[in-house]
């Protein structure tokens, strides 16, 4: 019922808003990179002289009402030569507006924000991945994921993870799109690597707070990231051969102009890198003593391959479809035995845009995600693998009119069907103790309804308000447990057939940002956002290891909800070359899990007995300083912040800190352009250690030694900082060849800080009640050099 009312109000809503009439006259179109096609998302289209303008849409699709007459647009993009063109309407008219790349796109800074003082975008950055390529990494490759822990507001609380917390969130509080379709581990080699492959990526938008209504089902982040579509011009090859992974990428018209694809593959060998620099060179032939527990034996790679398809049917119709697969293969002594972790992404999208009018867009989407993972243990007492997945497929249908100059309006409505298989076990051969299970699988039905509107008031005051209407049903079959107060004996059994609606949860989500302009340079905003989260993440580990579960909501485990209310003062300088921010936040989460004290998570059929609920808060303070031109740029950040839990039957009822609670984060980016040639990049990073769980002591009973402890995450942890340089050289172009080369050396960790991964405790051999805590670190300094090339 609900579907056929939110269609049948959203084609109400188209047939009104064409029918509206207007004595306005409208250009539109879009806009492109001039050398590849590309269009470019988030591009501003302005009257030259006027406060009025838009900026282009996810597809590069742009919309303006004029009076008829002549007028001067501007248009520019973050990295490209800024335009004028000048049009005399008469009639409706169709432009296509064409950017060249500005020669010192390489020297930008990294992170920008568009149109940072007068949109009504708040918390929201767009991600320069030119500039991303250029913060040193331990492995020479460039990572997304790794970029955006350098901003303000982002926490890691573990080296080298992929993971990361958003303004006190969980890491499965953050939504990550690929193409509209959801990621749910975005990490290669245990969070070593992302599985983003930057040189497949055309853009990428993140959102800390002040979400668009179109967003929903994560209560942190978004992180919406699009494929490049294929240069629709001419054919280009690029990759690049590292240490520990090279790629490639080929991408060129099919038909001119008309139908063009990418193809982007990337593989990794790092275990095998691993077994000779770190094992045979590092520990046997050189003998570093703190290699001396280091295996040959790793067996540690991944792949990642990117492909799209980009057709323009006419000047109404586009389609494209885009696919993404990666897996995993993880076999470390040193971290996990002799056991094995296989885990992959699949992904897929296919898009149809679509031009009612010149001022009525709309784009509908068909998803597909496959998450799945195993983890083969083999032991003597524990021999057998055990499976599991998440898959998610989705509708959406999205419009959007620009009404006029003043008035922006989205709506839409979304459909996803979840299939979750929380485990599965099966024998891996020879003699094993475990008997093979499986865990009842879940299947899941969310839908949701949005309309907003982008609103400049005054020349002063702008809004963007909107609402979102969610409901999650959770269907059978499925068996339900019903227990004493205490959760610890079963008293009643339900079973539902397959079909049934077992339960249903909905709720609706206002959202709202408001700008108001001191001046052309100055401008103070603040926003309101509710948020909710159906789905949730059980996980033991702070570094997000691929066996972590994702579960639905049901009798038990309630959707996660946040509030969360951010005022901002933003200033630009120095024309335009600096940009100050400063936002403050306050975020109330409700319905967050943790577990029991001594909590049995693995294939466990009443998981909810092990699993606590209550809430927690999060606030603090984050500055920013960008500099966008010269030959010197980067940026430099500070968060302060706090983040707070407190469910009943964790740490005595009290309040306690979440282990990635990150108290201070400062961060500085540079990048400096030596001569055409030379480029140089360092990055530096000090943040307050996480938290974690430890024991007070040891007490004996029947001659056993048994660890006591006196709360919840009470130790905190050491001091995190490190140090990284990176030099880039580009000779010239080979002009026979048509040959771009780059060569990147870079040094992670300069001065060798031993940066805690992990803790261990362990029994004193000598004394029988007392233990020791040992520090485990990664990476000491870390050379690597990496041949980029392209043509």
């Amino acid at each position: 019922m609900f579907i056929r009312k939110a269609i049948l109000v959203s084609v109400i809503l188209s047939l009104s808003i064409l029918s509206l009439k207007s004595q306005n006259l409208t250009l539109s179109g879009v806009v492109k990179d001039a050398s590849t096609g590309e269009t470019l998302i988030g591009a501003n289209v302005f009257i030259v002289n006027s406060s009025d303008g838009v900026i282009t849409n996810n597809y590069g699709f742009y919309s303006l009402l004029l009076q008829p007459g002549k007028h001067i647009i501007g248009y520019s993009y973050i990295g490209y030569q800024g335009e004028t063109d000048t049009v005399n309407l008469s009639t409706n008219l169709t432009k296509v507006l064409l950017l060249h790349q500005s020669i010192t796109t390489l020297n930008e800074v990294t992170i920008t924000k568009n149109r940072l003082v007068s949109s009504t975008s708040m918390s929201m950055i767009h991600v320069n991945l030119p500039q991303v390529k250029r913060i040193p990494s331990f492995t020479g490759e460039p990572d997304l994921i790794k970029g955006l822990q350098f901003l303000p507001g982002v926490q890691t609380s573990n080296e080298g993870t992929a993971n990361f917390n958003v303004r006190g969130g969980s890491n499965d509080q953050n939504l990550i799109l690929l193409d509209e379709a959801p990621v749910y581990n975005a990490s290669h080699a245990l969070g070593f690597y992302s599985i983003f492959n930057i040189d497949a990526i055309k853009s990428v938008t993140f959102y800390k707070g002040g979400f668009p209504a179109h967003y929903g089902g994560r209560l942190s982040s978004v992180v919406d990231i699009t494929m490049k579509e294929g240069n629709s011009r001419k054919f280009e090859a690029s990759g690049g051969i590292g240490l520990t992974a090279s790629n490639i990428t080929l991408q060129g018209p099919i038909i001119k102009e008309k139908l063009s694809c990418l193809v982007s593959a990337r593989y990794s060998y790092v275990g095998q890198v691993a077994n000779v620099l770190v094992g045979s060179v590092g520990r046997d032939l050189l003998q570093i003593w703190s290699l001396r527990n280091f295996g040959t034996g790793n067996d540690i790679n991944f792949f990642d391959l990117n492909a799209k398809i980009n057709y323009d049917l006419n000047a109404r119709n586009h389609i494209y479809l885009s696919f993404y697969s990666g897996g995993d293969h993880f076999s470390s002594f040193a971290l996990n035995g002799n056991n094995i972790l296989d885990w992959g992404n699949r992904t897929s999208t296919l898009r149809w845009n679509h031009l009612f009018s010149q001022r009525l867009f709309s784009n509908t989407s068909l998803y597909y995600s496959n998450y799945h993972y195993s983890y083969s243990i083999n032991e003597s007492a524990r021999n057998f693998i055990w499976n599991s997945n998440i898959k998610e497929t989705g509708l959406k249908h999205d419009i959007t009119y620009y009404w006029n100059l003043h008035n922006t309006i989205t709506s839409g409505i979304s459909i996803v069907y979840h299939y979750f298989s929380p485990g599965t076990i099966t024998l891996n051969g020879g003699q094993s103790p475990v008997k093979p299970t499986s865990l009842e699988d879940r299947n899941a039905v969310e839908i949701a309804a949005y309309i907003a509107n982008d609103q400049k008031i005054t020349s002063k005051l702008s809004l963007n308000y909107g609402l979102r209407y969610s409901n999650y049903s959770l269907l059978g079959a499925g068996t339900v447990f019903s227990y004493n107060p205490a959760m610890t004996i079963v008293t009643d059994t339900t079973y539902y057939s397959k079909g049934s609606v077992m339960k249903f949860y909905q709720g609706i989500e206002p959202r709202v940002n408001l700008t108001f302009l001191l001046n052309e340079k100055n401008s103070i905003k603040a926003s309101y956002n509710f948020v909710t989260q159906y789905l949730h993440q059980l996980s033991n580990s702070s570094i997000g290891l691929p066996t972590d579960t994702w579960v639905s909501p049901d009798f038990y485990i309630k959707p996660q909800t946040a509030n969360q209310f951010v005022v901002g003062y933003y200033t630009s300088a120095f024309q335009n070359k600096l940009n100050v921010s400063f936002e403050g936040y306050y975020k109330i989460l409700n319905n967050i899990i943790d577990y029991r004290d001594n909590a049995d998570l693995f294939m466990n059929p009443k998981i909810e007995t092990q699993i606590l609920t209550g809430h927690g808060k999060s606030y603090g303070m984050e500055c920013s300083i960008e500099k966008e031109e010269g030959k010197l740029t980067g940026w430099i950040s500070f968060t302060l912040s706090e983040t707070k839990h407190k469910i009943d039957g964790v740490n005595e009822n009290k309040w306690y800190h979440p282990r990635y609670d990150i108290r201070h984060n400062f961060s500085v980016v540079a990048n400096y352009a030596l001569s055409s040639k030379w480029t140089f990049s360092t990055s530096f990073k000090l943040t307050s250690g996480g938290y974690v769980t430890l024991p007070e002591g040891t007490f004996i009973y029947n001659d056993v030694a048994f660890p006591y402890y006196s709360g919840r995450n009470g130790y905190a942890l050491p001091l995190y900082h490190r140090l990284d340089i990176a030099a880039y050289f580009s000779p010239h172009k080979n002009i026979n060849k048509h040959l771009k080369s780059q060569w990147v050396f870079s040094i992670y960790n300069v001065y060798f800080h031993k940066n805690v991964y992990a803790l261990y405790v362990r029994q004193d051999d000598n004394t029988l009640n007392a233990s020791n805590i040992y520090y485990m670190y990664l990476f000491g300094a870390v050379p690597t050099v990496t041949y980029n090339f392209k043509f």
